[in-house]
């Protein structure tokens, strides 16, 4: 049997899977890290509310998919974020996915600000997502 946790990990990995064009980092898998344009992934849950008194009532779950587009320099920032745009593109906001019963909502989606880290740009995506389990 598995939990909402992991479940709500597995779907929004499994979306991830549908971005095309980049390799990807996957957290916890290592591996060298490619020399050209790529995407690294990191899950990260916010706090679990607890809406209702009962037991055995839904626990609203939220927190963020960070998936960072990292480009060499060189490019203007214009175009990392066109890239980043296209991405986010594949998490539409009210997007539901599904994992084993469990299910949470695209609420919000933004691009931000880009960044340059050890001689690469950085622009992260930010993918917010809510659900009840």
């Amino acid at each position: 049997m598995s939990d909402p946790e992991s479940n709500i990990h597995s779907a929004l990995m499994a979306r991830t899977e549908d971005v095309r064009g980049y390799p990807i980092l996957w957290p916890r898998k290592g591996g060298a890290k490619p020399d050209g344009e790529h995407i690294t992934v990191q899950h990260l849950p916010n706090d679990n509310t607890r809406l209702f008194f009962a037991g055995a009532d839904p626990v609203e779950r939220k927190g963020f998919l960070i998936l960072t587009l990292v480009s060499a320099l060189g490019e203007y920032e214009v175009i990392a974020k066109r890239k980043a745009g296209e991405i986010a593109a594949v998490f539409p906001l009210d997007d539901k996915l599904t994992a084993n019963g469990t299910t949470v909502s695209v609420f919000n989606v933004s691009v931000r600000q880009g960044r340059e880290v050890d001689n690469r740009w950085e622009t992260p995506i930010w993918i917010d997502y809510r659900g009840y389990a």
